[in-house]
């Protein structure tokens, strides 16, 4: 009984799947559990989420969805770094033992190469789970090959 999440991240033609992806948190704002880790992607590729929400209660159940995509560059002091943009914002009605599913797009080709990590913030009500996106730098491979001088 109660409500569970969860998340369907798929990049680079790789599925990745977690549930209860939206944890209590603590009044001093630390998480019962740490984030989730998506799957390496390479940069300029598309991260498609699917985010599914089951109500295994007997009641209808109705919660605020906000998702919102965070950046951190080495300049930034804090945890989470600050908002690069809001992805969802909506009102989620589920009926008792019903199901609902939103979706989003990242694309890792307009986001800012100097940051060093990037997260999807998703809040239900209260709430809330993050899950850092590993994104290969387009600085760690070469476009074309290097020769190698003789020596």
């Amino acid at each position: 009984m109660g409500t569970y999440d969860t998340i369907f991240m798929t990049a680079g033609g790789q599925e990745q799947r977690d549930e209860q992806v939206a944890q209590e948190v603590y009044d001093s704002g630390y998480y019962y559990e740490s984030a989730l880790f998506a799957d390496p992607t390479d940069w300029g590729e598309k991260i498609f989420f699917r985010y599914g929400v089951d109500n295994r209660r007997f009641q209808s159940y109705s919660a605020d969805i906000e998702v919102s995509l965070w950046g951190k560059s080495r300049q930034d002091a804090g945890f989470l770094g600050h908002k690069v943009q809001d992805l969802i914002s909506q009102q989620l009605e589920i009926a008792a033992f019903g199901k609902d599913q939103l979706e989003w797009v990242v694309d890792t080709g307009e986001l800012e190469p100097e940051f060093v990590e990037y997260a999807v913030i998703i809040k239900r009500g209260e709430l809330e789970g993050r899950i850092i996106l590993s994104i290969n730098s387009i600085y760690d491979y070469p476009t074309e090959p290097v020769p190698v001088p003789a020596g």
